[in-house]
C-alpha cells in the first residue's frame, strides 16, 4: 500500500469504517491498469479510461451540467478518478454529495495514488461503498466509464441506472401518437370490441398455481418434463409466450395459454395451424393477420404504460397487464389476475445460454424454408456474437446479454418485489439469477 492511500484510508477509516474494511479487502494487482497521458492524465482499467485524458475539467464540468440548476445537494454513481467531488465542494456548487461507488477495487486503485484528503475531510460528503441495489437517490450523476466496470455485487445496480439513463430513447420508440400505432389500434378496434376481456378466463381456469413459459434457450432442457406436466388432469396453469409456441408444440406441450403483444410478430413466429384449443390473450398491438387466423378462442387486455391509457379511456373495463418491454411481463401478471399465488418461470433467462438467443428456433430454421424464418433466427445469432453485456447467471456465472435483455430483467424483479403476496421459483439456473425467485426444480 501506497503513503497515499494510508493517508486517504485513515480519513475513510474515521468516518466510514465499514468503508475502510471493503477497501483494506480489495486486490488492486489483479486490476489490468495502466497510467495513460495527454493534456492530463488518467488511468485505464481493462483498456477503459477512468477520465478524460484530454481535458478532465471540462468533463466534470459536463457531468455536474446534468444535475437541476438549483441543486445543492446530489449523488455521484462511480469515481472516476475523484474529479467531481474537487470541483463541486471547492467551487460550492454542491453543499452535500453522496458518492456511491460501483468498484471499490478500482477505488481502492485511484486512492492509492491520488491524495483526496480534501473533499474525504468536507463535512458534506457521504461514502458509499456497498450503496443500495433498488433505489436509486436522486438527483445524480453517473461517472460512465464506472458503469462499464462496475463489479459483479453492483450489477443490478449497474443495470437500473442504464435503464434509467436510456428510458427516454426507448421509450421514443412506443409513443402513442406515432401514426403506425394509431393505426394499429385502429385496426384492431373491432377485435377489442368483440373479443372477451382477459379477466372473463378466470372461469375456464382455475389455479392457484401457474408455470410461466418464456422462450429462452434453457427451455430446451425442460421440454421433457413440461411435457410430463402438461399430461396430467391436475397440474398448474400453463402460460407461454408466442416465440416458445412452436418449441413446446414440437415437444408435445401444449399450454392453456398463449401470450403476445408485440406488433413486430408475424405468422412465421406462430404455428396458428395449431392453435386450436389454445386459448390466446393478447395486447392491441398484434398484427390483425394473427388475430384473425388464431384458431382457440381470443382474449385482450390493455398494457399498463401510457401507450395504453388512451384506449383505456374508450374501454375502461378493459384489465390492464403490467407490460414493461418484454411479453414475460404480461404473461406473469396475467397468471396472478388469475389466481396464481404460485408462479414457476421456465426459459426466463435474459441472456445467452449457449450462445443462443431462443429456444428451438434455431433448430427449427435450419429444417425451415421460410425465407422470413431464416432471415429472423440469422439476426438474433447476430446480436449473441456482438454483446458486449453480461448478467450473473443462477451459478454465479458471467453470461453474455444485451442491454435490453438486463432491462427486461430488472423490470420482471421489480414486478416480483411489488407482489409479496405471490411465491415466485425459477426452474433452471443456466439463465440469469432472478431476485425474488429462488431456483426449483419443475
Amino acid at each position: 500500500m501506497t503513503d497515499i492511500f494510508q493517508a486517504n484510508l485513515a480519513i475513510i477509516q474515521s468516518r466510514w469504517p465499514s468503508a475502510a474494511t471493503i477497501l483494506q479487502q480489495q486486490d488492486i494487482e489483479q486490476l489490468d491498469a495502466a497510467l495513460v497521458t495527454g493534456s492530463n492524465q488518467t488511468i485505464s482499467v481493462n483498456g477503459i479510461q477512468l477520465s478524460s485524458r484530454h481535458n478532465r475539467m471540462a468533463e466534470t464540468q459536463l457531468f455536474l451540467s446534468t444535475l437541476p440548476e438549483q441543486a445543492k445537494a446530489a449523488t455521484v454513481y462511480g469515481f472516476g478518478m475523484g474529479d467531481v467531488p474537487f470541483v463541486a465542494l471547492d467551487e460550492g456548487r454542491l453543499t452535500q454529495l453522496r458518492i456511491c461507488i460501483l468498484n471499490p477495487a478500482i477505488f481502492a486503485l485511484v486512492l492509492s495514488y491520488v491524495d483526496h484528503t480534501p473533499w474525504l475531510n468536507h463535512p458534506g460528503i457521504s461514502l458509499e461503498l456497498q450503496p443500495s441495489q433498488k433505489t436509486l437517490f436522486k438527483p445524480y450523476m453517473v461517472i460512465a466509464p464506472d458503469l462499464e466496470l462496475a463489479s459483479d455485487d453492483n450489477a443490478r445496480l449497474r443495470d437500473l441506472l442504464m435503464y434509467e439513463l436510456n428510458m427516454s430513447y426507448a421509450n421514443s420508440k412506443h409513443q402513442s401518437d406515432a401514426p403506425e400505432i394509431q393505426q394499429r389500434f385502429a385496426d384492431n378496434h373491432l377485435f377489442i370490441q368483440q373479443d372477451l376481456d382477459v379477466s372473463a378466463l378466470k372461469s375456464t381456469f382455475d389455479h392457484d398455481t401457474a408455470i410461466v413459459i418464456a422462450a429462452g434457450p434453457s427451455l430446451e432442457l425442460q421440454y421433457g418434463k413440461l411435457a410430463e406436466i402438461s399430461r396430467h388432469s391436475e397440474r398448474p396453469l400453463i402460460i407461454a409466450v408466442d416465440t416458445a409456441l412452436r418449441g413446446l408444440l414440437h415437444h408435445e406441450v401444449k399450454p392453456d395459454i398463449v401470450v403476445s403483444i408485440d406488433g413486430a410478430i408475424a405468422e412465421y413466429h406462430l404455428p396458428l395451424q395449431q392453435s386450436s384449443d389454445i386459448c390466446l390473450a393478447y395486447l392491441p398491438r398484434l398484427k390483425p393477420a394473427i388475430i384473425r387466423q388464431w384458431q382457440g378462442p381470443r382474449y385482450n387486455a390493455l398494457g399498463s404504460s401510457k401507450l395504453y391509457d388512451e384506449l383505456a379511456k374508450i374501454y375502461p373495463n378493459k384489465t390492464r397487464l403490467y407490460t414493461n418491454g418484454s411479453v414475460i411481463h404480461p404473461a406473469v401478471a396475467l397468471a396472478i389476475e388469475l389466481g396464481a399465488v404460485e408462479v414457476t418461470l421456465c426459459g426466463a433467462d435474459f441472456c445467452y445460454v449457449n450462445n443462443k438467443s431462443h429456444a428451438y428456433w434455431h433448430d427449427f430454421a435450419k429444417s425451415s424454408d421460410d425465407k422470413d424464418t431464416k432471415t429472423w433466427t440469422n439476426n438474433l445469432q447476430k446480436s449473441v456474437r456482438h454483446t458486449g453485456h453480461w448478467l450473473i447467471n443462477g451459478d454465479n456465472e458471467k453470461m453474455p446479454t444485451s442491454l435490453n435483455l438486463r432491462a427486461y430483467l430488472r423490470n420482471l424483479e421489480s414486478f416480483i418485489e411489488n407482489h409479496s403476496n405471490v411465491k415466485f421459483y425459477q426452474s433452471s439456473r443456466a439463465g440469469a439469477k432472478i431476485h425474488g425467485a429462488p431456483f426449483r426444480e419443475l
